[in-house]
This record gives C-alpha cells, structure tokens and sequence, in this order.
C-alpha cells in the first residue's frame, strides 16, 4: 500500500495511481471533475452527455494508470480525453442528424411532385398570375438575360420601374413557391 503521506503533490499522486491506490484515483478525480465538467459541459451544452463523457475520462485514467508518465501533468492529458469524445460524440450526433434528414429529405426529393418538372409547372404558374407588364419584365430581365437599360428601352418605361417591378416580381415568385412547396412538404411530411 502506497503512504498517504506521499500524496502531497501531483507526482506523488500519479505514482499512487500508477500503482493502483483508490485513494490516490480520488484525490485525483476530485482536483480534476469540476474544471473537466465545466469545459466539457461549454462544447456540449448537455449536463448527461457532459457528465457521462468525464466520467468514461476518469475510466480511461483508471484502465492506463500504469502508462501515465507520472512526469508530466495529468491535466492537459485529461482535457485532450474529454475534448476529443466531446467532439467525437457531436461528430456522431451531426451524422445522424444528417441520416435522418437525408431520410426524410430523399423520399420528397424523389416524389414526382418535386421534380425540375414539376418545379417548372410551379414557376410557370406563379408567372402567369403577375399582371402582364411585370411578367414581361420579368421574362426580359431574367429569362433573356437583358438589362434594366433594354428592357426600359423595349417596354417604354423608366429603369426605375423596371428595377421597382422586378423586386416586386422576385419577391412574390419567391413567396409563391415558398408558400407552395411548404405546403408539399407539409403534406408529404403528413402522409410520411
């Protein structure tokens, strides 16, 4: 058995680690826990999570216990455990978070309803409710490629209300498809 004695200081503490002494384990976890918690819990955001991924750093320490260099500072080698599974495990949550999107994502990517063809029906139909001066802006500036200038030119009306009527043009497309395909996805969400 280790002396207590010899647990003054980090090394002493390290040797009696090394040499399997409980006490020295706990004294060890008791300098170390709060300040890993802390750090673990800012990556995290997570008190269970935080709390398992120090606890399975104390569980590491214990299991290498013999190949710790009693040397050097036990600190930076436990941040380095827990930051490493902390990111390990929001690696692991991103991933299947993503499966689980691509899981919902790909049957509406394939349904028919949301194919470029169908997504072109949707287009041509929110165009054919503009009022005919801002569809023709909107298919000279946009669908030709023509500029402000040309499409004033061509209409007979300033580059002000070109400009004034595409925005407005944009918007209501955007908004229309928008509107359109949540309610697609709602329903296929509903159906799903």
């Amino acid at each position: 058995m280790i002396n207590p004695a010899n647990f003054h200081d980090e090394t002493g503490l390290l040797r009696g680690l090394s040499a399997g002494d409980q006490t020295a384990f706990k004294a060890l976890y008791d300098k170390y826990h709060h300040a890993l918690y802390r750090k673990t819990y800012q990556i995290l955001h997570s008190s269970p999570e935080t709390e398992d991924i120090v606890q399975e750093a104390f569980i590491t320490l214990w299991e290498k216990r013999r190949e710790i260099d009693i040397a050097r500072p036990l600190g930076p080698w436990l941040f380095t455990i827990t930051f490493n599974r902390a990111i390990n495990l929001l690696k692991k949550e991103l991933r299947e978070k993503r499966k689980v999107a691509e899981a919902i994502l790909q049957p509406i990517i394939d349904n028919d309803f949301l194919t470029a063809e169908k997504q072109w029906e949707l287009l041509e139909t929110a165009i054919s409710q503009l009022s005919p001066q801002k569809r023709r802006v909107f298919e000279l500036c946009k669908m030709e490629g023509r500029t402000y200038e040309e499409t004033s030119q061509l209409m007979g009306i300033s580059r002000y209300t070109v400009k004034e009527y595409l925005g407005e043009v944009m918007y209501t497309l955007r908004e229309y498809i928008r509107k359109h395909t949540t309610l697609l996805l709602f329903l296929l969400m509903k159906i799903l």
